[in-house]
């Protein structure tokens, strides 16, 4: 070869390298942008109206008319401030002219990069409801006190008018002897009357938290409400046909379903349910039979021998009634509370006071007996009984701040019923707190858990945790979730979902850790999605290089910071996931949103929830992972992305 030809091939070689360098760099120059990250984040929820939208691109963007369009769940437009650039051109904002009301909200938006052509694309995000987070070390053990007004009524009510009952044998004897006697005041169709409209206000009190009316035969709190308004009314309906005797089987049902929805019957099954009843009955033995031997004692004062066979039956009756309540009593409560937490409990606390007055009521008692013996004492009886009886209504009003509160001891708690139907996983972050949710068909579980303090290997003290919760259907459509404990940390609650994007807000708490409030899109139904991400984890893996756009929080109110970018190989990034293998135990595709594959993994032995979007392509492009302690954001780019 001549010099001019070997020349001429390196002139020819230079321009090849330089024309395929060209085309490599003209690529990268004129590739689409990339929307990194938006705030709020795509296809999740926040728990406060957000001040702005805002976009984040991998690169500088310019902006014309219409460049974000917010939409509500209706497709209407949402009116909102001119869009504006930041960050030299890569962060797109805008914002709400107005505070937007909980609901879900489509975003659609319109850029164009450094190639000239317009991009535009969509994404979906929910606004919660703002509730209160129990603040670190706050007792979650609080005192439902409209609760605890309605249940002493009906507690009241139900042992003046059970006991009552039962005790009108012996007012019935004396009066055989001596048919000259006044019949005694009685006070049993009012008091159960009252018992009647508190079960009411009960029943009333759960419909409205739940936001439907099949709460009351579909939920166990409900039943049992619905069972005690039915065992009132049908012993009221017996009392009017003069049959007061049969009156007392139909109150049996109000002591079983108490005794159901007992906190002994949480921690100990049925026979906690069994103690419970027991307890009750006893308890409203001695109450309405002293209420009874009262108005006796009023009636009759002038008769000493009348007064003295009332007193000696009552007190016959209130000796084994007061044992079996004292017994019952105090297995309960060392079945529920430890003994080291007896005055640092509100639990503890009201169970010390109402035990001192039950204690008194018994010094009562003792008092009116030995008052009894003497005819020259006889006339402070009255007096005496009356203390007496006021004593026990207190300790009513006690015991039903007991059920309205919740015990320390969690522990025992029965696990959530299982699921029906498909399961969804989702997961995020409250301050500090991991919240690991699994939502079914007519069911809502939450877990929570905080950083383990101290040495990792080390047995970790009990954790007291607080929740607090409510949900939107979109229909519009709200209400508060009613939550019961399943074991520390757990909670069960029984919503029913809307087809659509139903709107979660959870305000978690723990005694040492930070917690906060948090929102989640809950799309309903869902589909299997295990073939999806198998497909998925194949495409993705055979994609080559990519870019992570990668941010990480331990502290939701703190923000998890700017994103770094990572360049990895496929292979390594798929390694290095939960999903390595293409399975996962809960495995679900997510309906609604803006048409992108959408999969929830859920990993329920490690406490870690994954929420992917996928590409056309199937590969995976939006990552957020949440694991007790950490919420990490995941944005993939690839080569070929534009």
């Amino acid at each position: 070869m001549t010099t001019r030809l070997r020349w001429a091939a390196a002139a020819l070689g230079m321009l090849i390298a330089m024309a395929v360098l060209g085309l490599g760099t003209a690529g990268t120059a004129v590739a689409h942008p990339t929307l990194l990250f938006t705030d709020p984040a795509a296809d999740t929820a926040v728990p406060v109206a957000p001040q702005a939208i805002t976009l984040v691109f991998n690169e500088a963007v310019t902006i014309g008319a219409d460049a974000i369009v917010l939409l509500d769940k209706n497709g209407r437009t949402v009116p909102t401030g001119p869009a504006t650039t930041e960050r030299g051109g890569q962060a797109l904002t805008a914002r709400p002219a107005a505070p937007l009301p909980p609901g879900s909200y489509t975003v659609r938006w319109r850029a164009t990069g450094t190639d000239g052509d317009l991009v535009e694309e969509e994404f979906r995000f929910g606004v919660g409801y703002a509730l209160t987070a129990a603040a670190p070390g706050a007792s979650g053990a609080s005192i439902a006190w409209l609760s605890v007004a309605l249940r002493w009524l009906l507690f009241a009510g139900f042992a003046i008018g059970f006991g009552g009952l039962i005790a009108q044998r012996f007012t019935a004897t004396v009066r055989a002897e001596n048919p000259k006697l006044p019949a005694p005041r009685s006070l049993i169709a009012g008091a159960l009357v009252v018992a009647l409209a508190a079960a009411a206000g009960l029943a009333a009190q759960v419909v409205v938290d739940a936001g439907r009316l099949d709460v009351l035969w579909r939920d166990g709190s409900g039943a049992v409400v619905l069972v005690e308004v039915a065992g009132l009314a049908a012993a009221l309906a017996v009392l009017a046909m003069r049959r007061r005797a049969w009156a007392l089987l139909p109150l049996l049902a109000v002591v079983g379903a108490e005794g159901w929805r007992s906190h002994a019957h949480t921690a100990a099954g049925v026979w906690g349910a069994v103690l419970t009843a027991v307890h009750l009955a006893a308890a409203a033995t001695w109450v309405g039979a002293l209420v009874a031997a009262t108005l006796a004692v009023l009636a009759w004062r002038r008769e000493p021998a009348a007064v003295r066979w009332v007193i000696t039956g009552y007190m016959r009756l209130a000796v084994w009634t007061f044992a079996v309540v004292v017994g019952t009593g105090v297995v309960s409560a060392l079945l529920l509370l430890p003994l080291s937490q007896m005055f640092s409990t509100d639990y503890g606390r009201v169970l010390v006071i109402k035990l001192s007055l039950v204690a008194g009521s018994a010094t009562l008692a003792l008092t009116g007996r030995y008052i009894q013996r003497s005819d020259t004492r006889i006339a402070k009886l009255a007096t005496v009984i009356r203390a007496e009886s006021l004593t026990l209504v207190a300790v009513l009003a006690l015991s039903a701040t007991l059920v309205s509160t919740p015990p320390v001891k969690a522990a025992a708690q029965p696990a959530p019923p299982e699921p029906t139907g498909p399961v969804l996983p989702l997961g995020a972050l409250a301050g500090q707190i991991g919240v690991a949710v699994t939502a079914s068909d007519g069911q809502l579980v939450v877990r929570l858990s905080a950083p383990r303090r101290g040495d990792y290997y080390a047995a970790q003290p009990d954790r007291h945790y607080t929740l607090s919760g409510r949900y939107g259907r979109p229909d519009g459509t709200e209400a508060a979730l009613r939550f019961r404990g399943c074991g520390q940390g757990c909670f069960v609650a029984h919503p029913v979902w809307g087809d659509g994007d139903n709107v979660l807000s959870l305000a978690a708490g723990a005694d040492d850790a930070k917690g906060g409030a948090v929102s989640l899109l809950v799309p309903w139904p869902t589909l299997p999605g295990a073939d999806d991400l198998g497909r998925a984890v194949a495409a993705t893996r055979a994609a080559g290089k990519l870019t992570v756009y990668e941010s990480v929080t331990s502290d939701s109110a703190t923000g998890a910071g700017e994103p770094t970018p990572l360049d990895l190989s496929a292979e390594f990034f798929i390694s290095q996931e939960p999903f390595q293998a293409a399975t996962a135990p809960l495995a679900v595709r997510l309906s609604g949103g803006s048409g992108a594959t959408r999969l929830a993994l859920g990993y329920p032995a490690a406490s870690i929830s994954v929420l992917l979007t996928l590409d056309r392509a199937g590969r995976i492009t939006d990552e957020i992972l949440t694991d007790p302690s950490h919420l990490v954001t995941r944005r993939i780019v690839y080569p070929d992305h534009d």
